[in-house]
């Protein structure tokens, strides 16, 4: 799907071209990105604060609640009426993989809009939307980053996700508080476990990245550490974004190293 000269939200955000494939995020690409007037590096997974509760992603697989899943090039998320949309509302721009649009459904009835296809998914509870709050202002990248990641305390656990709307998985929660600090991570653990300088276990500070499960593809579970011996982690479907400590046996003894991703 191939879009051009795309403004949306008053033209707060506009994008020259918006190319999303049928498959995958490898060739899927989003040139001449503004958001507010200033020019945005559009990679896959960033993340990009629109105001006190709103933001905008761009270059996501998405799942949407009862078509199915889709890469989608830029999806807004409105948590707050300053977007001109209703609070709760998800403006996704491009979206491949998705129903075939129909004139049925009215904006009244959506809690998602898009570009290129139309549906519906269910209504969303206000409880399940941490508001994107300001930056924490001190401290260390770490410190900031662990500050941040306690606002999603109690938010489901949901595979391939990385937004409080609809949950996290434990690589997704991680990806999603640093890039609110600048810090681009992928939505990979195995990634992520080269994203940075490896740190002893004797040397952790608050944000380093712990990982566990050794695998060949490297490991497939990590959290953030706070400190004190315990992290934050998204653990499993059923469960949520909770606190753990590293002396549990499952993690003590799946324990495979930490990493720093962001320098002093």
């Amino acid at each position: 799907m191939g879009l051009r000269g795309v403004s949306v939200a008053g033209g707060l955000v506009y994008a020259e071209s918006i190319f999303v494939p049928a498959h995958g995020l490898r060739s899927a690409r989003v040139r001449g990105l503004m958001v507010n007037g200033r020019a945005v590096t559009a990679r896959p997974n960033t993340l990009v604060p629109l105001g006190r509760a709103s933001y905008l992603v761009v270059l996501q697989e998405a799942v949407v609640p009862g078509e199915g899943s889709g890469v989608v090039g830029l999806r807004i998320v409105a948590g707050d009426a300053s977007l001109g949309l209703e609070p709760g509302t998800q403006l996704l721009v491009g979206l491949a993989r998705a129903a075939q649009a129909t004139t049925r459904h009215t904006q009244a009835r959506l809690s998602w809009l898009a570009l290129g296809v139309t549906g519906h998914a269910p209504a969303l509870e206000d409880a399940v939307f941490p508001e994107l709050q300001t930056i924490p202002k001190n401290g260390t990248t770490g410190a900031k980053a662990v500050a941040i990641a306690e606002r999603y305390l109690g938010v489901p656990y949901r595979w391939g996700g990385a937004s409080p709307l609809t949950g996290f998985d434990c690589s997704g929660l991680t990806m999603y508080v640093y890039a609110q600090l600048g810090v681009g991570l992928t939505h990979y653990t195995g990634a992520q476990f080269y994203e940075g300088v490896r740190v002893p276990p004797d040397q952790l500070e608050p944000g380093d990245l712990v990982f566990f499960e050794p695998s060949a593809r490297g490991p497939q579970h990590e959290g953030m550490y706070i400190g004190g011996g315990q992290f934050i982690q998204a653990p499993h479907t059923g469960d949520v974004v909770k606190i753990s400590s590293l002396a549990e046996p499952s993690y003590q003894f799946g324990y495979v190293g930490a990493v720093r991703p962001w320098t002093p």
